[in-house]
């Protein structure tokens, strides 16, 4: 129940934010509806894989410097959890959404 939750949560605000930013630059919201949605995604991605190579930077400057085990260097894995899901689900059904607005042009 928790986790379903965090999910709704999480495609709501990403919802907000995108609703947001299309009041802001005027914008219809079905045009940055999927896009914006891969693009946090994206966002938070390349944060999650940042991360875990600066954790291996420095793992490997203190094996490097000292000769001490601080940690083992790990491989980046990403881990689906209930906000990454959220994440996904917005995407698949933004991509839904905009495929039947758009339809007619795909025609």
């Amino acid at each position: 129940m928790k986790k379903t939750l965090i999910v709704v949560l999480t495609m709501l605000i990403e919802t907000g934010l995108l609703w947001i930013l299309s009041i802001i630059f005027k914008w219809n919201l079905m045009e940055i509806l999927f896009l914006g949605g891969v693009v946090i995604f994206a966002i938070l991605w390349l944060f999650l894989y940042s991360s875990t190579q600066s954790n291996n930077q420095y793992n490997a400057g203190v094996k490097g410097g000292t000769g001490q085990d601080s940690e083992r260097i790990k491989l980046f894995q990403f881990r689906l959890s209930p906000i990454t899901l959220g994440l996904l689900l917005f995407i698949v059904l933004s991509l839904c959404l905009t495929v039947f607005y758009y339809y007619d042009y795909f025609i």
